[in-house]
């Protein structure tokens, strides 16, 4: 008997059974175990109403606290299977009859058909109908039509090519070759039955002693549970916006939460953090290597070393035209790996989700290549970005200053 998970290779397998067996051991999930569990896990209820939170506890391997209002990893996991499936229907398997989807808004997974064009016209029948001459015609036309088309459609072409490929300033950050993981922060919880409570001096769910709070709470109510079921949803909504971008111009990736990643993946993969220092413990290591502070609950950006016209620290402005509207500072750095060829990105700041749009759009990038050629295209460097964002609609980003990483 076939366990779950496993493939049956009875001959009585149904041809859409043959199919998901052939998504499930494509090149293109491969390198993404997660994805592949939750493809298996979707099709085996595929006639079933699923939750998020049956699919985080069954398939995620989340804990029993999960909260889907808190917690958008379903979402995130979600997102990276479709992306996937889209991924092998355009390369693997393009003489597929019926394609697997997955609706938005709806976990599910589905099965379309795929219409097939017909093969082409019989050439005795072109010659019965229409006769030698008007094909010669015909082809005399598309030979001159083709001709002055020629420049056009070359450079055309060149446009699609490199739009498949990252931007030059990411190809310097990300290294080739290499897994890129993209790292969101779960803050950690203490919880005493229906009370959570958090100390965003606190990122470890050993370091409950060092809060004086949280001991006295322990000495009042007993030892806590720790609860790690929510993620910031600026931070979600930036691992969201990196993953899209990356994985249009055939970046291969992974979306992983802080308490996931594992020490090997440091030395092997190419890294992006997100969050601030509160939220993420990853990050205090790099964040004091860089000239450029995320000053914690503020939205502000200290300079360690100020140039000439740069302020010591960069605060948000008051916007009287538009009070929903938030200033605020980030920083984005690019630092070397742990190993060598692997590159380490920090966004870092209050609104990532600000930054993140940011970061991959072709103003921005445009904007952030201007001042690495400015700066000679080094290697290592960071930035920090100025946005105003009103909740996750950015009205306004830039670079504010730019400078090479000093090791």
């Amino acid at each position: 008997m076939a366990t779950r998970g496993s493939f049956d290779t009875l001959a009585g397998v149904s041809p859409e059974q043959r199919l998901i067996e052939q998504i499930a051991s494509s090149s293109a999930f491969a390198k993404a175990p997660a994805i592949r569990k939750l493809l298996l896990y979707l099709w085996e209820r595929r006639d079933q109403e699923i939750s998020e939170y049956a699919i985080a506890f069954d398939a995620l391997n989340k804990p029993e606290q999960f909260d889907p209002k808190l917690d958008a990893s379903v979402r995130v996991h979600i997102s990276r299977l479709r992306q996937k499936l889209r991924e092998y229907f355009e390369h693997e398997g393009t003489d597929a009859t019926c394609r697997v989807v997955i609706p938005q808004g709806a976990p599910g997974l589905r099965l379309a058909p795929v219409s097939r064009q017909p093969q082409g016209i019989d050439r005795r029948d072109v010659f019965r109908r229409y006769g030698l001459p008007a094909l010669a015609l015909g082809l005399a036309c598309l030979c001159v039509f083709l001709w002055f088309r020629y420049d056009s459609t070359r450079d055309e072409l060149a446009r699609a090519r490199s739009n498949l490929q990252l931007p030059a300033v990411w190809r310097t950050i990300l290294k080739p070759g290499r897994l890129t993981r993209v790292v969101y922060p779960i803050p950690v919880f203490y919880r005493w039955g229906t009370l959570r409570i958090r100390d965003v001096r606190i990122n470890r769910p050993d370091d409950l002693q060092q809060s004086e709070e949280l001991k006295a709470m322990s000495e009042r109510l007993g030892p806590p549970s720790v609860s790690r079921s929510y993620t910031v949803s600026a931070d979600t909504m930036a691992a969201i916006q990196l993953t899209r971008f990356l994985s249009m111009h055939g970046t291969p990736l992974e979306v992983t939460p802080t308490e996931n990643i594992s020490v090997d993946q440091y030395g092997s993969d190419n890294l992006i953090f997100l969050g601030i220092t509160p939220t993420n413990a990853l990050l205090g290591a790099y964040v004091s290597r860089l000239n450029f502070h995320v000053m914690e609950g503020s939205g502000r950006v200290a300079n360690r070393t100020p140039r000439p016209n740069e302020p010591a620290v960069y605060h948000p402005q008051t916007r009287s035209k538009d009070a929903s509207a938030t200033e605020s500072y980030g920083v984005v750095a690019a630092l070397p790996g742990h190993a060598a060829g692997t590159g380490l990105v920090l966004v870092v700041g209050a609104q990532t989700s600000a930054i993140g749009s940011f970061i991959t759009s072709p103003h921005g990038i445009e904007e952030i290549t201007r001042h690495w050629h400015q700066a000679g295209e080094p290697l290592h460097f960071e930035m920090v970005i100025r946005t105003v964002s009103d909740g996750f609609h950015t009205h306004n980003a830039s670079v504010v200053a730019f400078r090479e990483f000093a090791k």
